[in-house]
């Protein structure tokens, strides 16, 4: 619920763009959080930069009817810029930033109920072509005010956001829990060159003869045959050579049957002293 608050909020937070007719160039731009929204019919009239304030931090007279004011951010507050030219017969305010590239959304945590014209906000490359080509013209210069009727990216940034980033920190999480599990299972299992080091004995079934029982290998079930190659481990357990050493290899490093650590260079003394050997 609180992610699709999120996402609402962000969608009155959209892009829209001003079109200047005299060069058919649109430029980029973010809507204010307070004051009327550009209707889909726009808002036309001619953009001109108050040569008495560019900042629009005081009243101006106005330099014609039906203009949109192109200030320069810094000397007051967003509300305070748009106050002022509503009251010097703005139909509109732009104000862009001539220092930083980045994108930001103008608010004001007071009151705006106040507030009956649009104002949108430029970045600095955008602020600055369009400052340049006012200059430009000996003639105020037309421009239309227009809402963007394509996925903005306020809402990219605020899927980005609650989607896409808690996603990739899961994806590093995870990836970190499987290399550790790795290191552990890695851990679990016996070297190739300590198992190969373990002593082999060829089983003989005439000497087994005595038994009632065959004995049979503990990891594959099969009987011992005259010939097979078992692998003693230090535990005196035997096995299929082949069986025994793919256990321990890639399952565990324990004998099968009493769990024997095989890699213990401390276990095989104390056996020979207890006369297991």
């Amino acid at each position: 619920m609180n992610i699709l608050l999120l996402c609402l909020l962000y969608l009155s937070l959209v892009h829209a763009s001003t079109h200047v007719t005299i060069s058919n160039e649109t430029f980029h731009d973010r809507a204010a959080s307070f004051g009327p929204k550009l209707s889909s019919n726009g808002k036309i009239g001619f953009m001109i930069e108050p040569a008495q304030d560019p900042t629009g931090c005081s009243l101006v007279t106005p330099p014609s009817t039906d203009w949109i004011a192109l200030l320069s951010r810094g000397g007051c507050s967003f509300i305070t810029k748009v106050r002022y030219m509503q009251k010097s017969g703005a139909i509109a305010v732009v104000i862009g930033d001539p220092n930083n590239p980045g994108w930001i959304t103008m608010y004001s945590p007071d009151d705006t109920t106040d507030i009956m014209i649009p104002s949108v906000f430029l970045a600095r490359n955008e602020y600055r072509k369009l400052l340049h080509l006012s200059k430009l013209l000996n003639t105020p210069m037309v421009a239309i005010l227009q809402p963007d009727e394509n996925v903005t990216w306020p809402l990219i940034d605020v899927l980005i956001i609650v989607i896409v980033s808690p996603c990739l920190v899961l994806i590093l999480i995870y990836a970190s829990w499987k290399a550790r599990q790795s290191i552990l299972h890695k851990r679990e299992l016996a070297p190739i060159s300590v198992v190969s080091k373990l002593n082999i004995k060829v089983f003989d079934l005439q000497e087994q003869k005595e038994h009632e029982e065959r004995e049979s290998c503990a990891i594959c079930l099969e009987d011992y045959e005259s010939g097979n190659e078992l692998r003693l481990l230090p535990c005196n357990h035997y096995y299929h050579s082949m069986c025994v050493d793919l256990w321990l290899t890639t399952k565990k490093k324990c004998c099968p049957i009493c769990k024997m650590d095989v890699t213990n260079t401390e276990v095989t003394p104390l056996l020979l002293e207890a006369g297991i050997f």
